[in-house]
């Protein structure tokens, strides 16, 4: 199987309300980007068309190996650009910046190249069940970008106090997959570390200068030190564990509530998690109805349930409620946050299999359907594809986390599971 082989084999088209106002002062803007980030486009926009970057407002960030469909709101400024992959157009006027409040979702046309026919087959088969039952909305690999350069988790080092642990994380562990200079300048911080001057000297720039200031002037003040991390890159890092700790705490919960014969195996960069093939109603709506948060620290944790499977995550990563205030840093702080456990796709459309022209005696599918916002396609088509949980685990221990391989990693799982 395989996701993504070109941009236009993962198009997404934002789903979004907004109150037409004819002499509104936001200007509604419909975004068209092939191979860019929403972040890239917004540059780009400022640039050729001599926009504010700051005034610009939108609903959400949206794939960069992708064609996307967005919306934009720039204030008393209609804006129409045409290039080979961005184009703008205005298409309306409002009262107010669009915020994501205002985002319903995203309706996806999907492509999965490199199939046997058995697995289009199986594909076809899977999709008018799953569209019923649902499947569990977990954060996919995407949110785990730390994961995969090597960095692990540097906010569990800031929440355990080990902030010269954090800071080394996030800017002096070289990626094992990245190809950039990036990767020579993190190794050789890593090779000077503890020599500010040298440190300061090698890497300049915005994103380096007033960290190592501050750390030649307070050697061991690794907390203040991490305050001078850009913040976005601080709030990825805070919102990454967040999220780790909920897909494990969701994935214990279903332990208990699942039966055996129909449970499956999700496969993540940061472990494997369980999903069911099918719910009984009643189980359906018990899970349906479940409050299930993202950990904050002044929340009330949800539903009982949910909230000792989410206590239990804590144990055992070594974490208690006071160390979210004994070790707080600016830019690193939860807040708790509805998420709903249980996702199903609306829209779906009949799964369309034909010769797959990449990839020479393979085929490909082609999907189309709805998620709402904040759910993860790729969650979905993982699903789809699910083996049984008692299939092989892409890690070699039992378990639905892959083995601690460094103390950013969280510990093992134990204890009782929890019904949902």
């Amino acid at each position: 199987m395989r996701l993504k082989a070109i941009p236009e084999d993962f198009r997404v088209r934002e789903l979004l309300e907004w109150d037409e106002v004819p002499k509104g002062e936001y200007v509604v803007h419909r975004l068209h980007k092939v191979k860019l980030s929403t972040t890239e486009a917004l540059t780009m926009i400022a640039r050729e068309c001599d926009v504010d970057r700051s005034a610009m407002a939108y609903a959400g960030l949206k794939d960069r190996q992708a064609v996307t469909d967005q919306f934009v709101t720039i204030p008393r400024r209609a804006v129409e650009l045409d290039m080979p992959n961005l184009r703008l157009q205005p298409v309306g006027t409002t009262d107010r910046p669009i915020t994501s409040r205002q985002s319903r979702g995203n309706a996806f046309v999907i492509v999965v190249r490199d199939l046997a026919a058995t697995q289009a087959a199986l594909l076809r088969r899977n999709m008018p069940s799953l569209a019923k039952t649902g499947f569990p909305n977990y954060f996919d690999d995407q949110r785990f970008g730390s994961v995969r350069h090597g960095q692990g988790f540097p906010m569990r080092s800031v929440l355990l106090g080990d902030f010269e642990r954090a800071l080394q994380q996030l800017i002096a562990e070289p990626s094992p997959v990245a190809i950039t200079g990036d990767v020579k300048l993190k190794r050789t911080l890593q090779l000077r570390w503890g020599d500010w001057e040298t440190c300061a000297r090698i890497a300049r720039g915005p994103a380096y200068g007033r960290l190592f200031e501050h750390l030649q002037a307070a050697p061991r003040d690794f907390r203040g030190a991490l305050e001078n991390v850009p913040l976005r890159q601080r709030v990825i890092h805070a919102f990454a564990y967040q999220s780790l700790l909920w897909n494990r705490a969701v994935s214990r919960l279903l332990r208990g509530g699942v039966l055996s014969a129909q449970r499956l195996r999700i496969a993540t960069i940061a472990g494997d998690l369980l999903a069911w093939k099918y719910l009984a109603p009643e189980r359906e709506q018990k899970l349906a109805a479940m409050q299930t948060p993202l950990y904050g620290p002044d929340g009330d944790g949800g539903s009982e349930p949910f909230r000792r499977a989410m206590t239990a995550e804590l144990e055992d990563a070594g974490l208690t409620r006071d160390d979210f205030v004994r070790n707080e840093v600016p830019g690193m702080i939860w807040k708790e946050e509805p998420r709903d456990v249980l996702v199903k796709p609306t829209g779906t459309g009949e799964v369309r299999v034909e010769s797959d022209d990449q990839n020479r005696g393979r085929v490909c599918a082609t999907l189309q359907f709805e998620l709402p916002r904040g759910s993860y396609a790729t969650m979905m088509i993982k699903r789809l594809f699910a083996p049984s949980w008692y299939s092989a685990p892409s890690d070699p221990r039992e378990g639905d986390r892959p083995a601690p391989a460094r103390r950013d990693d969280p510990h093992g799982r134990g204890g009782d599971e929890d019904q949902p």
